[in-house]
């Protein structure tokens, strides 16, 4: 050690400061230098740990010191600073340090001042006390946790006992209580004294206090903290008195959930998430963070079962809690049974809302109104969507088809900004939030990852078509084969050999997209119904019209009964059972067959069919039938579902029967109505199309080169440099005659229309 680095400076002292205060600082310094000698010296350290004392961070506490000989070199001699040392006790008449080779522990008073210094001679053992007047308490500050407190005679008993947890414990270095202790006991209100050794002084002096005392039978220190603590219980049964040690070691606070669990060790509190298990390995992601510490954490994954990465873990988890990293490794060992047995919280099950019985009661009255589909409509009114009544029903079908066997799927097709998202979370809004999952986006593989039954009877609503482009491949085989797998590799856990892992997703699944693309992948097209939004003028009215409303004092009412109008749809939902549904009049239908394309659509034709009888399950007789010692509960399908179902399908699938988008088809229809009583060789640019129509040069790009392509019109000149001009190919008036009415491109009179459907006039009741 730099003797020029610790030597004492103490400057010269004003006229104000008497000698007693320069010696007390003085008295100070050297107790500094003490500490300091024992931090950089292991002599002192490694005497105490083999009489027992480990604790660093205790030693730190109390300022242990040690005394190396750094004094005497840091003074000069025959100097002023020598005088003061030997009026202090710390120099014989030689000049030399009487604790000399000794660990020292000083107390200080409750101004920061030393009081006193305790030496212990390294080798022998022997106390060594300064000569002097004995002030002040050592570790008074324990006063301050309680009003019960542990009295001993040795310090080396009394650290002993702090090491252990026990911080409530004063040193008494005589017989009886100095004037500082019970000056300190009545101001701190000391009630309880737990003494440890024999002295009728004290009981007297205790008892005169009235401070109730009791005698404490402690076993050759160290020992255990569990041994002391069991030591005061005998001494009284009720004593407040614990172990810190103990304390930071008991577990408390236990909380699990579905991601994993988390646990308090003392102040270390620990959060344990994904718990993976195999034969050879535990893995965790373990959050560590110390209560009371603000937000701050620490953060890592362990393998429970590798010593190794226990280890790691817990040396750098030790800096942040201030603790030793063997307490945190224990911390952890007692996580290993934890997570052993930690099982995954059962997630909320499709059925789990309870309703009470005004809200069941209001949810049957709904089923069972005779005039079910109407009253859906109005809803949607009162929840703020107007008009395309036959898009609203279609899709609040779809959505309750979830619960069959082959649910529907539907496609909202319009230009950008028309409403479609509008309208699919419209029909959202109606549905259980634990019956639908929805995404913005979906890469081509995110499906195959989900939980087995996470889809099994939902609803998907995906905001965007080109969201899930990547995921159609996927998405088809949901529709199709109401199910999806992979085959992936992985290791075997045990082996570490690769191996092939499985994962499956179940359906059925009804799904709900929404696109402004008119070149979908047919593939995918087909098998949704597709719905297109109204773009027309009288529509964009009735839509700004219901906006202005909103704002007016009929609007606010309005707004207060859609929370209401929302629960009642969603309960009614809730209330729909999983029964099968039989058509007796299936083999009397008829459907148009003239295009491959039939195939799919006449699946989707019945199951809308099935799924409005579905929901008027409560307005139906639930019979049974018995197969192989089965029972089998199913309702069947009534005249009135097929009428609805005709009306419906008429307008949204007599929308796709032809060739043509129904953007595009809007487009013709424009175009045919610029081109009226203009003759057959009226020729136009896209820019008329624009001025006539209000459509933005996008949209007439985009839906004019569907028309192009598929010979609804001629472009007569038109390529770089040069304008576009077209013709109507066929001239204005275009169509076919059926039944005396004009039918063109699945449209009668300019409505959509599905011909080939039988009339349930024609149906017999059965």
């Amino acid at each position: 050690m730099s003797a020029r680095r610790n030597k004492i400076k103490i400057p010269s002292p004003p006229h104000s400061i008497t000698p007693e205060v320069q010696r007390q600082r003085l008295l100070n310094r050297v107790v500094a230098l003490y500490h300091q000698c024992f931090q950089e010296d292991p002599k002192g350290r490694d005497y105490l740990a083999q009489v027992g004392l480990k604790d660093s961070s205790v030693l730190t506490e109390f300022q242990t010191g040690w005394v190396n000989g750094t004094l005497l070199t840091t003074i000069p001699e025959e100097s002023e600073l020598q005088e003061d040392l030997r009026a202090l006790g710390l120099l014989d008449g030689q000049g030399q340090e009487i604790l000399s080779g000794c660990v020292v522990f000083p107390w200080f008073s409750e101004s920061g001042d030393c009081a006193g210094l305790y030496g212990l001679r390294v080798g022998s053992g022997k106390a060594v006390l300064i000569p002097g007047i004995v002030t002040g308490v050592w570790n008074w500050q324990a006063l301050k946790r309680g009003r019960s407190v542990i009295l001993v005679s040795s310090l080396l008993d009394a650290l002993f006992l702090s090491q252990a947890g026990f911080k409530e414990v004063l040193w008494s270095q005589t017989d009886n209580l100095s004037q500082d202790h019970l000056r300190l006991f009545q101001r701190c209100g000391t009630k309880e004294i737990y003494l440890t050794f024999e002295s009728q002084e004290i009981l007297a002096q205790l008892k005169e206090e009235e401070i109730a005392a009791y005698p404490v039978k402690l076993p050759p220190l160290p020992v255990e903290p569990s041994v002391i603590e069991w030591a005061l219980k005998e001494a009284n049964g009720a004593t407040p008195i614990r172990s810190d040690e103990v304390k930071k070691r008991e577990p408390s606070g236990l909380e699990k959930n579905e991601s994993g669990f988390s646990i308090q060790y003392g102040n270390r509190r620990y959060e344990i998430k994904g718990v993976e298990k195999s034969k050879t390995k535990l893995k965790v992601t373990v959050k560590a963070c110390a209560t009371g510490e603000g937000k701050q954490f620490y953060l890592d994954s362990v393998d429970l079962y590798s010593h190794r990465s226990r280890v790691l873990f817990s040396k750098a988890c030790s800096v942040y809690f201030g603790e030793e990293a063997e307490l945190v490794l224990e911390d952890l060992g007692k996580l290993v049974e934890m997570a052993e047995k930690y099982e995954p919280e059962e997630g909320p099950k499709a059925l789990a809302f309870t309703m009470t019985k005004e809200q069941e009661g209001e949810a049957f009255a709904f089923l069972k109104d005779p005039l079910l589909l109407d009253r859906i409509l109005e809803d949607f009114e009162t929840c703020g969507y107007t008009g395309e009544e036959a898009n609203k029903l279609m899709g609040y079908l779809a959505a309750v088809s979830r619960k069959l066997d082959d649910p529907l799927s539907v496609l909202i097709q319009s230009r950008s900004a028309a409403g479609k998202s509008t309208l699919q979370d419209a029909v959202l809004r109606f549905v259980p939030r634990e019956d639908y999952e929805k995404y913005t986006r979906l890469t081509g593989q995110a499906l195959f990852y989900k939980d087995e039954n996470g889809l099994s009877h939902k609803l998907l609503a995906i905001e965007e078509e080109a969201g899930a482009r990547e995921a159609s491949y996927s998405i088809r085989n949901l529709q199709s084969a109401k199910a999806l797998s992979i085959a992936t590799t992985g290791k075997d856990p045990v082996t570490g050999k690769l191996k092939t892992v499985e994962y499956q997703v179940k359906g059925p699944v009804a799904l709900m997209l929404t696109t402004t693309s008119v070149d979908m992948d047919y593939e995918t097209q087909n098998r949704f119904i597709t719905l297109t939004i109204d773009e027309s003028k009288g529509m964009t009215e009735r839509i700004l019209e219901n906006q202005r409303v909103l704002e007016t004092l009929a609007g606010m009412k309005q707004r207060r009964e859609q929370d209401k109008v929302t629960a009642k749809h969603q309960n009614a939902q809730r209330l729909l059972k999983p029964l099968a549904v039989v058509n007796p009049y299936a083999l009397k239908l008829t459907f148009p067959a003239d295009s491959l394309r039939a195939r799919r659509d006449h699946k989707k034709y019945l199951g809308i069919i099935k799924t409005i009888a579905f929901l008027h399950q409560y307005q139906r007789e639930v019979k049974s039938y018995t197969i192989e010692g089965e029972t089998l509960s199913y309702i069947e399908v009534a005249l009135a579902d097929i009428e609805k179902a005709n009306r419906l399908a008429g307008e949204i699938l007599g929308q796709t029967v032809g060739e043509l988008s129904a953007p595009s088809r809007a487009l013709l229809g424009i175009v045919r109505g610029m081109a009226k009583d203009r003759g057959r060789s009226y020729r136009f640019t896209r820019r008329d199309i624009r001025e006539f129509s209000g459509w933005s040069d996008f949209q007439v790009k985009t839906h004019i080169q569907e028309l192009t392509d598929l010979e609804y019109l001629y472009s007569v000149t038109g390529k770089k440099g040069k304008e576009y001009v077209y013709e109507l190919v066929g001239g204005a008036s275009d169509g076919q005659m059926l039944n005396g009415n004009r039918v063109s491109d699945g449209h009668q009179d300019g409505k959509p229309f599905l011909a080939g459907l039988t009339k349930v006039e024609a149906l017999n009741p059965i």
